[in-house]
């Protein structure tokens, strides 16, 4: 099906509500292809929908998370044996590396953090609740694969249960490339979500001067992340480093896979760069 051409391109398996992430006719229009034999990517999630909901106690626990949403493999349920429990993470706007530090801690305490370790917790994305629009980091001329990775988002966590969809709100050029796209009737996961602020969170927010502390993790940590956006950037494009968004996810596939949608397109996606419309 050329309306699902993007899970063909990432050899994800198709969504069980296809209508909603079909993509926009004029997308596809004079391209003509037989979808691929995929491999097998599984989707059964049982076990990772567990996992999810058995530390539901502890993701209001963290001082200065705001959001926390499943992405990546889990949440389109294309998942290998060796998938960990990719979580892209929103924090309230000055606490951005206070909050990266306990995330780390309380999951450390756990056990459960781990980067690309089967059943762990990979934090590769973060943005402050000041900075929910991605449309700024989107590449030209066109963002497939963001697009996508926003509209399977899958809400685990809200400190506040009116801010859940904001992320979504914030970025409605998605519905310019998945226009039947609605946040409100999608689940893709069968896991409870998690609202409030927990005992620990609230103690450890209302302790005097974090400002100072955050501050201190960044002067700490900078060095570090810098010689990994240095290291990084040798083999992959886009690592991001700022008050505001970390992204660290790599590779960033995202060239990857819209030149493979450019081979099967024929006429052009876009006229000018200062044409703010997406194609």
């Amino acid at each position: 099906m050329k309306e699902l051409i993007f899970y063909d391109l990432m050899w994800y398996n198709y969504p069980q509500d296809k209508k909603y992430f079909f993509i926009n006719e004029e997308l596809t229009e004079n391209i003509k292809y037989k979808p691929l034999i995929k491999k097998q990517l599984s989707s059964d999630v049982k076990e990772y929908e567990k996992i999810l909901n058995k530390y539901k106690f502890l993701y209001k626990q963290i001082p200065f998370v705001k959001n926390i949403y499943v992405c990546n493999s889990l949440s389109f349920r294309s998942i290998n044996e060796n998938s960990d429990i990719d979580l892209f993470i929103v924090v309230q706007s000055d606490r951005m590396f206070l909050a990266k530090f306990f995330v780390w801690l309380f999951f450390k305490i756990f056990n459960m953090y781990g980067t690309h370790e089967k059943n762990k917790f990979c934090t590769g994305f973060w943005v402050s609740d000041i900075n929910l629009d991605l449309y700024p980091i989107t590449i030209y001329p066109l963002d497939l694969y963001l697009a996508y990775w926003i509209a399977h988002l899958q809400p685990l966590y809200s400190e506040d249960i009116e801010t859940t969809d904001g992320v979504f709100q914030e970025n409605m050029w998605v519905k310019q490339i998945i226009p039947k796209f609605n946040w409100k009737s999608k689940k893709i996961l069968e896991i409870e979500l998690t609202h409030g602020r927990g005992v620990m969170k609230k103690t450890l927010e209302t302790l005097v001067w974090w400002w100072w502390l955050n501050s201190l993790i960044w002067f700490f940590w900078k060095r570090k992340m810098l010689k990994k956006k240095k290291e990084l950037w040798k083999k992959w494009e886009n690592i991001i480093i700022s008050d505001n968004i970390l992204k660290f996810q790599a590779p960033d596939i995202r060239k990857i896979v819209y030149l493979q949608y450019k081979t099967l397109k024929n006429t052009p996606i876009h006229k000018t760069k200062e044409e703010k419309t997406l194609f």
